[in-house]
């Protein structure tokens, strides 16, 4: 959407900001991302949800980012090595400085991840960085990333997608012990915060001294709008620019001459997790096979979301690293299902929670409400609790997650996905297995490619058998656009406006 203030517009121009974002006449374009939720923290190591970190990702950079193509390219580092198996070495930019004066260097960088990595600080995404045992600053640009064993996909551990990697200024990151910067985030990036209504929406200006060229879009506003209808209805009516999680049913109706369609394979993850922490029935095995074999997911696929996506096997995308081809998901089967629950000893079936978000992922109330309805064909009643985002980080915060739960998760490698969902004592882990906490970190820690596949090939057979995981879908990411508007989405659901712009 193009907004230009003419002469006759200057006296409706003033008070802007009082105005709602679709009514606002801008002196320059304005872009606005219409999301399921609002941001939960401004501060990128206190969260765990992406439409928090698509906000964050305009504010802040990484020491690496993915390019257009999917792989790891130079952001605030422009060039890394391996002096040795144990250390990352990486040279920063120089003459970078933080949106509030700061210098960027190499202490910052340590900051960021002392930090973050600090047991009494709770990083929800410390997982993700949890192999890197210390940073040490070589020189004013350089720095080191130190590990107790060869760590393979370091890169992926720093770039921005794994939330905490965002660097933060020192000085300004400490006062108020980290909630000024929770409330008001300051970055290099190439958008400056304005403004924060919470549950209203975002509103960013351009940075017009980025590092990396300013961008084209002078202001962006992220707008939270839960319900799937209301944004369709935004993105009609110019009320928004970007609108995610569009249903496949509606791909068709959006090609326009005002809007039109993007979608790009994605690598999140739809399945439930079974928490194994509590006693209830889902300790059992035998519990967690029946409820695989129980759920039709390949109808749940057709019927929600028009056939489009990949059935997964494994808690794993199909184009992810280990990921083989010949694995195959259980197969539905409710009369195994029920065979498999008396023999565990629940003839009758259960109830058990089902708890997750909603409106956050593509189709994720109905993809629940659709396996629940199958679970109660096998005798397993479900009392679906969703949660508000808010409390739902809250709830994660303290491991909070109870019964089956649905997620969400991304990752292109078992490193990225099976370490933090299912080695023991994980923030995200629900689940342990001595035998498989092996070959996680084993996994973790070898650098052939080879060596790792048979690894995780050992590994998938134990996931597979113990099924702590119900495996569905590699759902696509669909978003609807102003028809002017030249984006790229990517396929790891982070949504980076440095090169959009308005044809």
């Amino acid at each position: 959407m193009k907004h230009f203030l003419t002469s006759g517009l200057l006296l409706a121009a003033i008070s802007v900001a009082s105005l709602p974002v679709q009514s606002q006449a801008q002196d320059a374009q304005t872009l606005v991302v219409a999301q399921p939720a609002d941001a939960y923290s401004m501060d990128p190591a206190k969260h765990s949800a992406f439409t928090t970190a698509n906000v964050l990702f305009q504010i802040y950079d990484a020491l690496v980012t993915q390019d257009a193509e999917g792989e790891i390219a130079p952001a605030l580092a422009t060039e890394w090595s391996n002096p040795d198996p144990l250390t990352w070495r990486f040279k920063l930019r120089e003459d970078v400085t933080f949106h509030n004066g700061e210098k960027f260097d190499a202490h910052a960088v340590k900051y960021t991840f002392d930090r973050a990595l600090d047991p009494a600080f709770q990083a929800p995404y410390f997982s993700r960085i949890s192999a890197i045992t210390g940073v040490e600053v070589v020189d004013d640009y350089t720095v080191d990333f130190k590990t107790e064993a060869p760590y393979p996909t370091m890169l992926l551990t720093l770039y921005e997608a794994s939330f905490p990697a965002l660097i933060v200024p020192p000085a300004y990151a400490a006062e108020e012990d980290g909630a000024k910067l929770a409330a008001h985030p300051i970055g290099t990036g190439p958008y400056l915060f304005v403004e924060w209504l919470k549950d209203e929406r975002v509103v960013l200006k351009a940075n017009p001294d980025y590092w990396g060229g300013a961008p084209e879009i002078e202001k962006v506003v992220f707008r939270p709008i839960k319900e799937t209808r209301t944004r369709i209805a935004e993105l009609r009516s110019g009320g928004v620019d970007i609108a995610a999680d569009i249903p496949p049913e509606d791909v068709d109706s959006l090609e326009t001459d005002e809007t039109k369609i993007s979608v790009v394979p994605s690598d999140f993850l739809y399945f439930f997790v079974f928490d194994t922490t509590r006693d209830t029935p889902l300790t059992n095995k035998l519990v967690r096979q029946a409820i695989n074999h129980a759920v039709d997911v390949d109808a749940i696929q057709a019927a929600l979301m028009n056939g489009m996506g990949k059935r997964i096997a494994l808690t794993l995308p199909v184009n992810g690293f280990a990921y083989d081809p010949t694995w195959e998901p259980y197969a539905y089967d409710p009369e195994k299902a029920k065979a498999l629950l008396a023999e565990a000893g629940y003839p009758d079936g259960f109830t058990i929670k089902m708890m997750s978000r909603k409106g956050r992922f593509l189709k994720d109330a109905e993809i629940i409400e659709a396996s629940a309805g199958f679970l109660a064909e096998v005798g397993i009643k479900t009392e679906i609790e969703y949660l508000e985002p808010g409390v739902w980080g809250q709830v994660s915060e303290q491991k909070g997650r109870e019964g089956i739960i649905f997620p969400g998760w991304s990752g292109r490698d078992p490193n990225l996905v099976w370490y933090p969902l299912l080695k023991t004592g994980l923030y995200q882990s629900y689940f342990s297995n001595a035998e498989l906490d092996k070959l996680l970190e084993a996994g973790a820690s070898t650098i052939d490619p080879e060596e790792r596949k048979e690894i995780y090939s050992a590994a998938a057979k134990i996931i597979k058998d113990e099924a702590p995981h119900l495996p569905m879908i590699q759902p696509p990411l669909i978003y609807g656009l102003d028809k002017t508007l030249v984006w790229t989405p990517r396929s790891d659901g982070m949504i980076d406006l440095r090169a959009a712009h308005y044809e």
